[in-house]
This record gives C-alpha cells, structure tokens and sequence, in this order.
C-alpha cells in the first residue's frame, strides 16, 4: 500500500503565553504528554506511523535537554521546529504516493486501532479529510466520562498527495479557519467512537463531563484499556 500515516500535534509553538518557552512549563506539559497521549500512541495496534510534536524555535534546545533527563521515547515519536517536523514526515513518506496527517492535541487520546484504521480505510479520490465524530469526554481529575459527539472537532485528518505535500501545498479551510470549519471540506466519516477528550488539572479551558450517558467507572476502566497501554 502505497501510504503512510503521520500524527501531528502541536506542543507549545503557538500561542501568546511567555510560560510556554520555560522549562517548568515544558516539564509540566512533557509529564501530561507522558501520562496520557504518549500511552496512547504506544498503545497502537500498528506501529507504522510517525508521529512528529512541535515546538517554538526558542524552546527548541531547552526541549531536548529536558528529553535527555527523561526515559527515552520510541524512535516513531520526535519532538522538532515545524521545519524540523516537515523534513521528518516528508523522509517518512518518502516512495510513498499518500501522506495521512492526524491531528492530536498533546493530552488527548486516539483509539488503539486509529493508525490501523488509517491504513484500512479507502476514501473517494477528491475527499480531503477524514472526521472522527465519536469520541468521549473525560475529566481525569474526578475520572467522570460520557460519550460525546460532535459535527467538526478537533479530531481530523488531512489526506495529502506526498508530491503535493513536498511542493508545499496545505489544505486551506474555509470559512473562518477553525476545526469547526473542516466539516466544509470534501470529508468522510471515520464511524468509531475514536477519541477521548482529556480533561486535567492544567487544561486552559476546563470542560465539563454532562450528566447524560454517564459511565460506571468500570466501564471507564474498560474503556480507557482500548485506548491506553
């Protein structure tokens, strides 16, 4: 098959916050990162994917003197500048036709089959994204979780010819240019409840589990085993 399938997540190069470029911001992010999107990806039933975690050119350095205090991370998984993280995916895909780019925050997770899904799939030749519109949302400081839904999240992913990608093409989004607007771009739905939205002590917005649909905590518990090692 002639495709490869890339996580992108931004870790602190955007934003207005000066906190981002410190060490103890970075440690803090890197202990959230650990604990949770880091299992998730170890967690995948196929490993054939890369996935590249970028930083401000300013942090650059202090980011890997923090990462060789740190237990090494798996050799798919790179922290890098976004010219860093280009190179990285584009010598990934390289004899490849397709690049798949997935999109995760740093604390969030993706379902252990997500990158096997990625390869399985065979969308129409002029879709450009693949949505998750099924996840889950949970607040792991009271460990309360729900399943929820939404039309245009956060959880895509952009379907690039790698001779496209090389030459510098990006999928632009309509309209005002959120994930919201993603939904408006020739798409497909991936059907799997595929994501959990993680809520935790440093979270900038602070989400709230609703009511409705509820799970027991043994039914998180065995939720949380399909997405995390």
């Amino acid at each position: 098959m002639s495709r490869k399938v890339a996580i992108e997540i931004n870790f602190n190069n955007y934003g207005f916050d000066p906190q981002r470029l410190t060490k103890v911001w970075l440690e803090r992010r890197m202990d959230i990162f650990r604990r949770f999107t880091l299992n998730c990806l170890k967690a995948q039933t196929n490993q054939d994917f890369l996935t590249v975690v970028k930083l401000s050119k300013e942090s650059g350095e202090l980011m890997q003197e923090i990462l060789a205090e740190q237990e090494p991370l798996p050799a798919n998984i790179r922290f890098g500048t976004h010219i860093e993280s280009v190179r990285a995916i584009l010598a990934f895909a390289e004899g490849h036709e397709d690049i798949y780019i997935a999109r995760l925050d740093s604390d969030d997770l993706y379902h252990r089959t997500f990158v096997q899904q990625l390869y399985s799939v065979e969308p129409k030749p002029d879709t450009m994204a693949l949505i998750n519109q099924n996840g889950y949302l949970w607040d792991s400081v009271n460990n309360e979780m729900a399943p929820t839904f939404h039309r245009s999240p956060q959880f895509y992913v952009y379907l690039y010819k790698t001779e496209q990608y090389a030459s510098g093409y990006r999928v632009k989004l309509p309209g005002r240019g959120t994930h919201g607007n993603v939904i408006d771009l020739p798409h497909e739905l991936l059907s799997p409840r595929n994501y959990i939205n993680v809520v935790h002590s440093s979270n900038t917005s602070v989400k709230k589990v609703p009511l409705k649909d509820r799970l027991s905590e043994s039914e998180i518990e065995e939720v949380l085993r399909e997405f995390m090692i």
